[in-house]
């Protein structure tokens, strides 16, 4: 889980729970499972546009709401998803702290 306050923020919103209920509804089978075949049903919803990967908090809040943006998938692909993108690396760790100061000195330097 990201330790980013902004993203922690949105996913916690009451928007984003309605927004995440409304795509399972939709989609309820895994999007992941359903390309290849299998019928699994969705339990999450990934992001397929990471959303700390913009710079700022206004551009964090339009990825994270943006229906296009969501893709329904069970546990299992939603762990492959972010295992194959490393997002979970030192690389993407460090992108992530690079992106929050760069917020921090537009907000207040």
């Amino acid at each position: 889980m990201s330790r980013n306050p902004i993203y922690i923020k949105l996913i916690n919103s009451g928007r984003w729970k309605k927004l995440r209920a409304d795509k399972l509804t939709a989609n309820p089978i895994c999007q992941e499972c359903e390309a290849k075949g299998l019928s699994t049903p969705a339990t999450e919803v990934h992001h397929l546009t990471e959303v700390e990967s913009v710079p700022t908090a206004n551009a964090m809040e339009q990825l994270m709401f943006d229906y296009t943006n969501l893709e329904s998938v069970c546990h299992s692909c939603h762990s492959d998803i972010h295992q194959e993108k490393f997002s979970h690396s030192k690389e993407a760790i460090q992108a992530n702290n690079r992106r929050a100061t760069e917020r921090f000195a537009d907000k207040f330097l």
